[in-house]
């Protein structure tokens, strides 16, 4: 059904922004070499809560049920969210520093071999699945069920 789909969507990006502006503000500082300002911070941070809405709608897609985060995660979703965060976010990541939008300071850990920095590859896949359990958990004590009697996409 739409509405458990689209009400979980609205949680689940409200829960992605707070959780990616957090990270973005602590890791910008340290490993870009001084504090961004709102703006870029907020620009960022909708670039993550974006790429956190395409694993959503994916799963979504995936699970073929509109409420289908209120019930246990399966093994498929945590492959789904792990090498989804790893790729798209190694992408962003290469595109970014090749055309020149960002830099890392020296204190930035690099995936070895490359030039791109572990801790923004590692953002997404860490975040997506909090956020998903953080939805769940804002859902369940909003009187939220797993909604068992929700239509099936078909």
């Amino acid at each position: 059904m739409v509405r458990p789909f689209l009400r979980n969507f609205i949680i689940f990006s409200a829960v992605s922004f707070v959780l990616q502006f957090v990270w973005e503000s602590v890791q910008s500082p340290v490993f870009y070499g001084g504090m961004p300002s709102v703006g870029i911070l907020l620009y960022a941070t909708a670039g993550d809560v974006l790429m956190a809405e395409g694993l959503y709608l994916l799963l979504g897609l995936v699970n073929q049920w509109g409420n289908w985060m209120m019930r246990a995660l399966a093994g498929q979703d945590w492959v789904i969210m792990v090498l989804y965060g790893l790729v798209l976010s190694f992408y962003g990541e290469t595109r970014g520093l090749w055309t020149h939008r960002w830099h890392y300071s020296a204190a930035m850990p690099l995936i070895p071999g490359t030039s791109v920095g572990v801790v923004p590859v590692v953002q997404l896949p860490i975040l997506g699945p909090v956020a998903f359990l953080m939805s769940r958990w804002l859902l369940t004590r909003w009187g939220v069920t797993d909604g068992t009697e929700d239509v099936y996409f078909s």
